[in-house]
């Protein structure tokens, strides 16, 4: 029998330009007031997309609302169905609440360098921050709810599987959230999704998955291409993904220069990290920190030339130029190993010409467009089918997965980078 807090009246509420007011309970209100939550206003939700699209300056903080607010609305839904148990309804908000409170600054860019470097991803930051962050576990414990059940539901490994398709599947509150809350910021209509239809139709099959009735198959249709155009026109954006690197590479070099390694300390390695939530710290983390990190390096003069002209580059908007993209689309193999090798090859035949290793910067990328594991169920005579499976939609002739291969230059080095580049690729490339 559970005995956590099942939940309450309004406190505050809060106006989201996505959403209208998002009400607060009192739980909510308490994590919300955390240090650790308000960190998420102090990081971009989509980190660099701001240097191709201004307006693209919203946070973590409102997004994390908006999938509190979308998990509440379903969840009580399903729960009034009877497809759920109410008791969790409240279980499922706080973890669509705390789902990204692991973020590194600068999101994906930062997080470039730990998954190289330690393989550590934001999911397994989230489950820490939720277990062991004092802020956070306290108020937790003190509403009766348990932090590694909450946790569990965000890493997507609770025993219910349902709890799990709705913060972690290719149609969950999450991506229903952010695609229409960048579209709007970024003033990409590509994002544009019918948010209505879907939320009022979703339900869950009799072996515990999302599923829609086949009424509602052509609102998923349209979610799932809406992702795939998000991905080509700002996801992963050819100049975004510019500054991801660049980003990157000033980090990986700051955490290992023992001159200014102790600028980022401790987050500079996973203990770091890990000891910094465990001492109440996480929440100094964010964009401001590694920001203000920049202009002091830049203001003092501190470190040599070459580093410092790649902060310059990167805080003036002069970075790294495409000098070649590949893009394809597969069931199978979407970077085929033909192309990786003579970009890798490429690279270093480049190198071999003198131009400094970190001027030219290769980017490969697999990006899943509809997950055979997660895709959404249709409903069919009280049955179900994965949407790829259904006759019906258009879902299962769409690639599984898209695949990205570009090479990057220093502005300094564009013009005979791009040359070398073309010139040996020419030859090389037998595709």
């Amino acid at each position: 029998m559970r005995t956590y807090w099942s939940g309450g009246s309004a406190v505050k509420s809060i106006y989201d330009e996505l959403h209208g007011y998002i009400p607060l309970n009192e739980v909510e209100l308490k994590i919300v007031d955390t240090p650790t939550f308000q960190r998420l206003r102090r990081i971009k939700q989509l980190a660099q997309a701001w240097y191709v699209y201004p307006g693209a300056v919203h946070t973590r903080f409102s997004h994390s609302l908006g999938v509190m607010h979308l998990m509440g609305v379903i969840a009580s839904k399903l729960a009034q169905e009877e497809l759920i148990s109410r008791e969790d309804v409240q279980l499922l908000k706080l973890a669509a609440l705390l789902h990204d409170v692991g973020h590194t600054p600068f999101s994906h860019g930062v997080e470039h360098y730990f998954m190289r470097k330690f393989r550590l991803r934001h999911e397994e930051l989230s489950r820490w921050v939720i277990e062991e962050d004092p802020y956070i576990a306290s108020v937790l414990a003190e509403y009766g709810f348990e932090p590694r059940e909450v946790a569990a539901v965000v890493a997507g490994l609770h025993r219910e599987i349902v709890y799990n398709e709705l913060l972690s599947s290719d149609l969950d509150v999450d991506r229903l959230d952010y695609l229409l809350r960048d579209a709007l910021h970024t003033g990409v209509a590509y994002g544009l999704i019918d948010l209505d239809r879907i939320v009022q139709t979703l339900t869950v099959d009799r072996e515990g998955y999302i599923a829609v009735p086949q009424k509602a198959v052509q609102a998923v249709e349209n979610f799932y291409i809406a992702r795939l155009h998000m991905y080509r026109t700002v996801y992963y954006h050819k100049t975004i993904t510019s500054y991801q690197l660049l980003i990157a590479l000033i980090y990986e070099k700051l955490s290992e220069s023992t001159e200014l390694r102790d600028l980022l300390e401790p987050f500079t390695s996973v203990d770091g990290i890990r000891t910094s939530i465990r001492k109440g710290l996480f929440h100094t983390w964010d964009d401001f920190y590694i920001g203000g990190i920049l202009n002091y390096i830049l203001s003092k003069d501190i470190g040599d030339e070459s580093f410092r002209e790649l902060v310059r580059m990167y805080v003036t908007r002069k970075g790294f130029r495409i000098v070649y993209e590949w893009i394809g689309f597969s069931n199978t193999n979407p970077v085929p190993a033909a192309i990786k090798d003579s970009i890798n090859r490429a690279v270093e035949h480049v190198r071999d010409q003198g131009i400094p290793q970190y001027s030219i910067l290769p980017y490969i990328e697999v990006i899943p467009i509809v997950s055979d594991e997660e895709t959404v169920r249709v409903l069919i005579d009280g049955a179900s089918a994965k949407i790829t499976e259904f006759a019906g939609s258009i879902v299962n002739h769409l690639p599984e997965s898209m695949g990205i291969a570009r090479i990057y230059a220093h502005p300094m080095y564009c013009e005979v980078v791009g040359k070398l580049i073309t010139k040996f690729l020419k030859h090389d490339i037998r595709v």
